[in-house]
C-alpha cells in the first residue's frame, strides 16, 4: 500500500488515520486505518521470518514502526530465529506485556524442517551424503496434516489470546511467500549448491521450483485453515469480521519479484527487484579452514538452528570429504548470512508490512461501482444444500447492492440471482459452459470449481492445470474482468481432504502466474472448515454466509488495487 499521509485524527474511542493511496490505475483514493482501541502495546512473536539477522536487512516489524496505521508504536521484540511453535508458546508468549493488544506472529517453518528441506533440495550443505529432497517434502506435508501440528497452533493462539483478548486486541499470523517463478527456463542450469564439482550441484529446474513453491503454499493453507478453526470456535455466530485472529497472506505481492523470474540471469539474487536472499556471494569470504574454526566439527550441533545447522554440517562435510571445493555461494557467505537464505530482503519485508497494514486498515469503501457478476462453478455456486437453494448468492447480492449497482449473469436460476453453477460438473464442463455467459461481459467473475474432479478421481494431478485453462478462457473473452478464484472448500469425504489441500496449493501458483502476465486474477480464501459442511462437501447456511463475506472482502481488495472498472457493453 504505497501512498502519502493525508491527515491523522485521533478519536476518543477509535484511532482513525486517513492515507492517500495511488491505485494501479493511477486514481487516488483514501484508506482509513482503524483499530478497535488505540494500540497500547504490540509484540512480535515467532521465528526468523520476523527476526532477520545480518546484511543490514530489516524485518517487517521494524519497517512497521514508522507506519501511520501503527501510530508510531515500537514492538516488543520477542522473536527468536530458531523458534518452533512450542517455543513461541512456552518462551515468548509468557513475556508479553499485560496490556498488549496487537501481535504479529510468524511460526511453523522450523517445525516442518524448512532448513533441512532447503539443504536437500537446493544447497547440499552435507555434500555427497545429501538428504532426500522428495522424502523431506513428503514428510513435511504429512506433518502439516498431523494432530500435533494442529495442537501446536491451537495452543499458541490460545495462550496468546489469553493476553491479547483481555485488551480487545487481534493476533496477526503472517504467512510465507513462494520463492520462485517456476515456469521460466532461465534457472534450469543454475545451482545454489555450496560445493562445486560433479554430483554436488542441485539445479533449480522447474520441478524443483514447483515443489518448493507448493511446499510454501501448502504451509500457508494449513496455517490459514487452523486459524479458521480456532476463529470458528471463538466466534460461533459466523461473523468473520469479529474473528480474533487474522491470517496475513502477502504472497501475491511478490509476483514479479521472485527468484528465477523472466528477464534476469540465473536466480536474480542481489538484484534490488529480487525479494529473496539466497546467500550467493555475500560479505566476507569464509574459507574451508574458517568453517572448521568457527564451528569445530567435533563439538558443533548439526541439528541446531539455521546458522548452527548450516555451518556445522559444512564443517563436518569439509573435514570428512577433503575433495570438496566451496563454490561462490558457499565461500562468500558470512556466518550470520546463512540465516537469511530464502528469506525476504528488505524490499520483501516491506511488502509484508504493506499487507499487514492493509489488513488492519479499512480500505476504500466498496461503493458506487457497477458490478455485473458471473458466479461460475458447480453445485456450491448453485447453492446446493442451502435452505433457500441460493447459497452465497443472495447474501452477497443484498450486501453489495446497499452501496453499488449489482446484476448477476448466467443461464441458471431466476433474476436477479442468475448464475452458471451446474451440480456435479467437472472443470472441463464448466469451461465449456462458460462460453454461454461470458459474452455478457461480466466485470466480476466468481469461480469455485474442482471439487467434482477430485471426488471422482478425474486425472487429479492435472486438475489445477485445467482450472488454469478455464481462467485463461475467462480472461481472454473478458480481459477487463476481475476474476476471483476461490480455493475449493475442504471435504470430510474419506480420503479427500489431502487431495483438496494439494489442489489448493497448486492453484495458488497458477493464479500467481496469471498475475505476472497482467491478468486481474486473485486467490480467495474461504473461511470454511469441515464443521461448516452438511454432507462432507457442501456448506450449511452459515457456511454460505461466510463465503458471501469472503467474496465481499476479495472485491474490497480488488477495489484497492484499482482493478474494478465499469462493465463493457455486451
Amino acid at each position: 500500500m504505497a501512498g502519502t499521509l493525508l491527515a491523522c485524527t485521533l478519536g476518543s474511542i477509535v484511532t482513525i488515520i486517513v492515507i492517500l493511496v495511488t491505485t494501479t490505475n493511477g486514481a487516488p483514493t483514501s484508506v482509513q486505518c482503524a483499530v478497535n482501541l488505540p494500540i497500547k502495546n504490540w509484540a512480535s512473536l515467532g521465528d526468523s521470518y520476523s527476526n532477520i539477522v545480518g546484511g543490514g536487512l530489516q524485518d517487517y516489524e521494524k519497517l512497521m514502526e514508522s507506519d501511520p496505521c501503527l501510530q508510531g508504536k515500537k514492538p516488543q521484540y520477542l522473536s527468536n530465529p530458531d523458534a518452533t511453535i512450542a517455543y513461541v508458546s512456552d518462551q515468548e508468549v509468557p513475556k508479553l506485556l499485560k496490556n498488549t493488544n496487537f501481535v504479529t506472529l510468524s511460526a511453523g517453518a522450523n517445525d516442518i524442517g524448512l532448513v533441512q528441506i532447503l539443504d536437500a533440495c537446493v544447497y547440499n550443505f552435507i555434500g555427497s551424503a545429501s538428504l532426500d529432497c522428495s522424502r523431506l517434502l513428503a514428510e513435511a506435508a504429512t506433518f502439516m496434516s498431523s494432530p500435533a501440528f494442529a495442537s501446536s497452533w491451537n495452543n499458541v493462539l490460545t495462550k496468546t489470546r489469553s493476553v491479547v483478548g483481555q485488551n480487545r486486541g487481534k493476533i496477526h499470523v503472517v504467512g510465507n511467500a513462494a520463492f520462485f517463478d517456476e515456469t521460466t527456463p532461465s534457472c534450469s542450469q543454475t545451482s545454489l549448491a555450496v560445493y562445486a564439482g560433479a554430483g554436488q550441484q542441485k539445479y533449480l529446474n522447474p520441478t524443483v521450483r514447483k515443489n518448493l513453491n507448493e511446499l510454501v503454499h501448502r504451509f500457508n493453507w494449513w496455517q490459514n485453515y487452523l486459524v479458521t478453526k480456532y476463529n470458528r470456535a471463538q466466534v460461533p455466530n459466523g461473523d468473520i469480521r469479529q474473528y480474533p485472529v487474522k491470517f496475513i497472506d502477502s504472497d501475491d505481492r511478490f509476483n514479479g519479484h521472485r527468484l528465477c523470474r523472466a528477464g534476469i540471469t540465473g536466480t536474480g539474487s542481489g538484484d534490488i527487484n529480487t525479494w529473496f536472499a539466497t546467500g550467493d556471494g555475500l560479505k566476507t569470504p569464509l574459507t574451508r579452514a574458517s568453517y572448521q574454526k568457527l564451528k569445530p566439527p567435533a563439538t558443533c550441533n548439526p541439528n541446531g538452528g539455521w546458522n548452527e545447522y548450516v555451518t556445522c554440517r559444512m564443517a563436518k562435510s569439509i573435514q570428512r570429504m577433503s575433495y570438496l571445493t566451496l563454490t561462490k555461494s558457499g565461500s562468500g557467505t558470512t556466518l550470520n548470512n546463512w540465516e537469511r537464505i530464502m528469506h525476504p530482503t528488505t524490499q520483501g519485508q516491506d511488502a509484508i508490512r504493506d499487507e499487514i497494514v492493509s489488513q488492519i486498515a479499512q480500505g476504500p469503501t466498496l461503493s458506487g461501482y457497477n458490478l455485473r457478476i458471473l458466479p461460475l462453478g458447480a453445485s456450491i455456486t448453485a447453492g446446493f444444500a442451502s435452505t433457500d437453494g441460493l447459497g452465497f448468492r443472495k447474501t452477497l447480492y443484498d450486501t453489495l447492492r446497499k452501496t453499488n449497482t449489482v446484476s448477476y449473469v448466467g443461464s441458471q436460476g431466476t433474476a436477479p440471482l442468475l448464475h452458471e453453477g451446474h451440480p456435479g460438473w467437472i472443470i472441463k464442463d464448466v469451461d465449456t459452459v462458460a462460453s454461454v455467459s461470458l459474452p455478457s461481459r461480466p466485470n466480476v467473475v466468481l469461480i469455485h470449481v474442482g471439487t467434482n474432479d477430485l471426488l471422482t478421481n478425474n486425472n487429479i494431478d492435472q486438475a489445477p492445470e485445467r482450472l488454469g485453462t478455464l481462467i485463461d478462457h475467462v480472461t481472454s473473452v473478458a480481459p477487463d474482468a476481475v476474476v476471483l478464484v476461490s480455493q475449493i472448500l475442504p471435504s470430510s469425504r474419506p480420503g479427500a481432504f489431502n487431495n483438496f489441500v494439494t489442489f489448493n496449493a497448486r492453484v495458488a501458483s497458477i493464479i500467481n502466474q496469471r498475475q505476472v502476465r497482467g491478468r486481474k486474477v486473485m486467490k480467495v480464501w474461504m473461511p470454511i472448515t469441515t464443521d461448516d459442511l452438511v454432507d462432507g462437501v457442501h456448506p450449511n447456511d452459515a457456511g454460505y454466509n461466510k463465503m458471501a463475506q469472503a467474496w465481499v472482502q476479495a472485491l474490497q481488495r480488488a477495489a484497492e488495487k484499482g482493478w474494478i472498472g465499469a462493465p463493457v457493453r455486451a
